[in-house]
């Protein structure tokens, strides 16, 4: 059934307010071409753009982007959503910034792709793109001759996160996972690593983790830590749950970004303030010996101690055949909300404060 919703802007004159004794900055800039896959882009304006990536196995699809070029220079941000298709609060943020942000207000250039992996979108497929069933997510920095996901998160680097003073990822729970808001970026002391634990702060999700090491074995890395490789400034930002599209989440990422803007001096509005994320040191990912069905003895959020039985694993006759303990003291970050499991499947994340 078809239905009418209403969504109240995070960035409004009712919420958001230009500084006292602040004027907005009218004057122009000459044109410039930051990425060049999109061409000249004329500060003062918002251009929509359907975008052909390079890659053989890119050929048939067109990436809608929406480049803001602000009348006064500064830094260029680029902000995607959709790396994996059943996130949705994070591809509903991108889209609404397109929007929202006014050039005639705006510093500098944000560049925004709502959708990365359009096959995982269209065909709502759980963490993997369906044309090679990769995670996208675990092969950057890509490989132009490589499979569908691996040239496409190659033309993502190569044409938009190298040319950005700053990346933003935005992510959320998939279908099967809910989770607590948090933030991530890489744990190192490079300045773009600095930076972009900076403005991961900045954002202002209740949790901010930074890993030193990967989270899963996989044939590349993630999108933040092969940008930090490349000198560029990025992070990711997760909020919602189970491929909902839920306001409260939206609104947690909008206005993270606003932050961001605003910490960058991109934008002359107050924004919400948050108080400081509590800083994760470690992330430790569960999973079951036996495949079946999965029944948590812990939810979202939970404090749980070493060696407390985090679940169980049964078979389809009723029969527990796994007891599943938590291997550390921590927090539960996220939890698989559905049953079903295979061998060897992701439960839950467990986290540990500074």
């Amino acid at each position: 059934m078809a239905c009418a919703t209403h969504w109240t802007p995070a960035y409004d004159s009712d919420r958001y307010q230009h500084m006292e004794g602040e004027t907005p900055v009218t004057h122009t800039n000459t044109s410039t071409a930051p990425f060049p896959i999109l061409g000249t882009l004329t500060p003062g304006t918002t251009q929509r753009h359907m975008v052909a990536l390079p890659g053989a196995a890119l050929a048939d699809d067109r990436w809608p982007v929406t480049s803001i070029c602000g009348v006064r220079p500064g830094p260029v941000i680029f902000i995607n959503g959709g790396i994996h298709g059943g996130e949705y609060p994070g591809i509903e943020t991108v889209i609404r910034l397109g929007m929202m942000l006014d050039p005639q207000e705006l510093a500098g250039t944000v560049v925004l792709m709502p959708v990365v992996n359009l096959p995982g979108f269209r065909k709502r497929s759980i963490f993997v793109s369906p044309v090679d069933e990769v995670n996208p997510n675990r092969v950057f920095p890509g490989d132009p001759a490589g499979s569908y996901s691996e040239q496409l998160v190659s033309a993502l680097m190569n044409e938009f996160i190298a040319h950005a003073d700053l990346y933003i990822d935005l992510h959320g729970g998939d279908i099967v996972e809910a989770l607590v808001p948090f933030s991530i970026c890489r744990q190192a002391d490079s300045p773009a690593d600095r930076k972009a634990l900076e403005n991961a702060r900045v954002f202002g999700l209740p949790y901010l983790l930074t890993v030193d090491r990967p989270i899963q074995p996989a044939k590349g890395s993630m999108s933040f830590v092969a940008a930090a490789e490349r000198g560029i400034a990025g992070f990711i930002a997760e909020a919602g749950s189970i491929g909902q599209l839920d306001e409260d989440s939206v609104q947690l990422l909008l206005n993270g970004v606003f932050r961001v803007l605003r910490h960058n001096g991109m934008i002359q509005t107050t924004v919400p303030s948050v108080p400081e994320p509590t800083l994760l040191t470690a992330f430790e990912w569960i999973y079951c010996e036996y495949g079946g069905m999965f029944y948590p003895a812990v939810s979202l959020d939970d404090e749980v101690k070493e060696g407390q039985s985090l679940g169980r694993i049964g078979t389809l006759f009723g029969e527990i055949i796994e007891e599943v303990t938590s291997p550390l003291a921590g927090r539960v970050l996220f939890v698989t909300t559905s049953p079903s499991m295979a061998d060897h499947g992701l439960l839950m994340g467990i986290v540990v404060a500074e």
